[in-house]
């Protein structure tokens, strides 16, 4: 059995094993890594359920047990899988609150109107939340800052995202070299 994945949102995507007992590590997709268990039992994309137990952190990730999961191999064959919740299942927002997943797929334009493409990722790296789009029609992708100053709007009835960006889809002028 399938899941339809219109009513799921991803929580976390199983990175590797760790060690030899059929422990592995989870890339946590939760504002706060330590709740992924706590959602606990998420599902496969395949429709089968898997039970989380977090047993620790290491960096980003999440290092997990599993009832099902008793050695590494049957952890290497779950290594890249995604890990999916009933969206039912989560806590409601606040008014200014918004899910990640609700991003993907709105429309990002720049402050004059103009539609810069389509959101098909968001990315933390340290420096802030930043903002991935497909330029128009084209396979090219952009990375913009997804935070004050450059946000300036985010319509969830419109599925807009208003961002005071340089142009993305604008080819750069080159500099002038200096001799």
């Amino acid at each position: 059995m399938r899941l339809d994945l219109q009513k799921m949102v991803i929580l976390g995507r199983i990175a590797a094993p760790h060690g030899v007992r059929g422990l592995f590590k989870v890339q946590v997709f939760c504002e706060k890594p330590e709740d992924l268990a706590s959602y606990s039992p998420l599902f496969l994309e395949d429709g089968s359920k898997i039970t989380l137990q977090l047993k620790g952190m290491s960096k980003a990730m999440a290092i997990c047990a599993s009832p099902s999961v008793s050695d590494r191999t049957i952890a290497e064959s779950l290594k890249g899988k995604s890990l999916y919740l009933p969206r039912e299942r989560l806590p409601e927002l606040g008014a200014q609150e918004i899910y990640q997943a609700d991003l993907l797929g709105m429309q990002v334009q720049n402050s004059a109107g103009r539609i810069l493409g389509e959101v098909i990722g968001l990315h933390d790296f340290g420096a802030g939340e930043i903002v991935e789009i497909q330029l128009g029609n084209s396979q090219k992708t952009e990375m913009l800052p997804y935070y004050p100053p450059f946000l300036k709007q985010v319509d969830v009835a419109a599925r807009c995202i208003i961002l005071d960006a340089e142009d993305a889809a604008e080819p750069e002028e080159p500099e002038e070299k200096i001799r």
